[in-house]
């Protein structure tokens, strides 16, 4: 249906009105054209009868009375202006009073009836006689008007074809675009899976396509994620609610003061572990914000300070070795590389037996910082996942150490963000797991 406005009719009609212009410039001047090579021709011929006529004035044998065509018109004066010969149309008056500059022009003259005429003028170079000789230009005017006229009449049908023509493969051209417009207006947000229809032509609209395709897949993928993302925080914060509601149970039956301290301790250690998920929920919820991650400040930092401070702060009782720790310099957020060396500090420290090893050393255009525990390590099949939100080796002892399952998928996100790289390996100082991060080397 051809609705005002549209793309395929905005094309349409200026493909329809270049063309018309295109046409319409080309008949104007190739008319102009042709009745220049006539006049042209014309002019030839007046130069070859003005010729003949020299040649018989020079021999003494030009008559007085030239007799030429009807359309034709001769004239030869004298030095004195007199009329030496002319035809029958040009006895009577000079044609001219005053010689013209050019030596073929068009004009009118009233004793002809103002019928426009081509003239060729030369000089006798023997008498000095001036000869006139000229024909009408009618017969070349109607032939340029009849082709004018057929070419007026010939403009709108050619204009009409061209925008039938335009029209239709406009509108094949933008079928696809139609279906995939359909398609992408009924995907509702339960039916991602759908996907618009590709022309599969390998062109711009055929990538089109692809990249709408692509982009339901990332949208697909995102609410998938979100879906579990709230899934996992709902479960997550289902259990410390559900344990602090037992232990209020318990304790509203119970009057020994020793059972009740003990509640009230559970109690407290259930909300410290929520309100840690609640912090870390608002803190991934920040960085997926568009702003948050257009607009991040950064300055240089001095990475080992950041790692001997955490270590010194660290309340657990395991051993922290930091002998290997030595400068580096990185360019980031001070905030967000406390948050890494945290989270990894108390990763490790929650699955370390006796002790965590952290070093910092400078490698050529990168700072890297390993972080090692005495643990069991991290088997090879986990150690994608891990860096997922909620993901966990052991989600019971993890639960059971405090640890809400974010702190790695934070680190994860902010040294992405900083253009660095986190990975982890069997450790070759402790025979744990060896957390690895290295960031851009401020001073390389």
């Amino acid at each position: 249906m051809m609705r005002r406005g549209s793309l395929r009719v905005r094309i349409t009609l200026a493909s329809t009105l270049v063309v018309a212009v295109a046409l319409a410039t080309v008949g104007l001047a190739l008319n102009a054209a042709l009745r220049s090579s006539q006049v042209d021709a014309v002019d030839a011929a007046l130069g070859t009868r003005a010729s003949d006529i020299e040649s018989l004035l020079e021999s003494n044998a030009l008559p007085s009375n030239l007799d030429v065509g009807r359309n034709d018109i001769v004239q030869v004066i004298d030095t004195n202006n007199n009329i030496v010969a002319a035809s029958p149309n040009a006895r009577d008056q000079l044609l001219f009073l005053k010689q013209p500059d050019a030596e073929s022009f068009t004009t009118r003259i009233k004793a002809l009836e103002s019928k426009e005429y081509r003239f060729h003028i030369e000089t006798d170079r023997r008498s000095g006689s001036i000869i006139i000789v000229g024909t009408e230009l009618d017969q070349i005017d109607a032939v340029n008007d009849e082709i004018q006229h057929a070419f007026l009449l010939t403009l709108p049908l050619l204009t009409i074809f061209v925008a039938g023509i335009v029209w239709i493969v406009i509108g094949r051209a933008l079928h696809p675009v139609e279906a995939m417009r359909a398609e992408a207006a009924d995907i509702g947000g339960s039916e991602l899976h759908r996907r618009v229809p590709s022309p599969g032509t390998g062109d711009e609209i055929g990538n089109l396509a692809i990249t709408l395709n692509d982009m339901l897949d990332r949208i697909e993928a995102a609410n998938q994620a979100q879906a579990q993302f709230v899934s996992d925080a709902s479960h997550e914060l289902r259990t410390p609610i559900a344990i602090i509601r037992h232990q209020l149970e318990i304790a509203l039956r119970e009057k020994n003061p020793d059972v009740l301290r003990a509640v009230v301790v559970d109690i407290s250690e259930e909300n410290l572990r929520m309100q840690r998920l609640v912090d870390d929920l608002l803190l991934l919820a920040r960085h997926d914000t568009p702003d948050n991650r257009q607009h991040m400040t950064s300055q240089l930092v001095d990475l080992d300070d950041i790692v001997l401070e955490q270590a010194q702060h660290a309340t657990e009782t395991t051993e922290i070795d930091t002998r290997r720790v030595s400068a580096g310099q990185v360019r980031c957020n001070p905030d967000h590389l406390i948050q890494i060396v945290r989270n990894l500090l108390d990763n490790a420290l929650r699955h370390a037996a006796t002790c965590v090893a952290l070093t910092v050393e400078e490698q050529g255009a990168v700072v890297a910082l390993h972080v090692d525990d005495d643990g069991k390590g991290i088997a090879p099949a986990d150690r994608e996942r891990i860096f997922d939100r909620f993901a966990r080796t052991d989600e019971a002892r993890a639960r059971h150490l405090g640890g809400t399952g974010l702190g790695l998928a934070i680190v994860a996100d902010l040294v992405s963000r900083h253009g660095g790289e986190i990975t982890v390996k069997d450790s070759p100082v402790l025979g744990g797991a060896r957390f690895t991060v290295t960031l851009p080397n401020a001073r390389a």
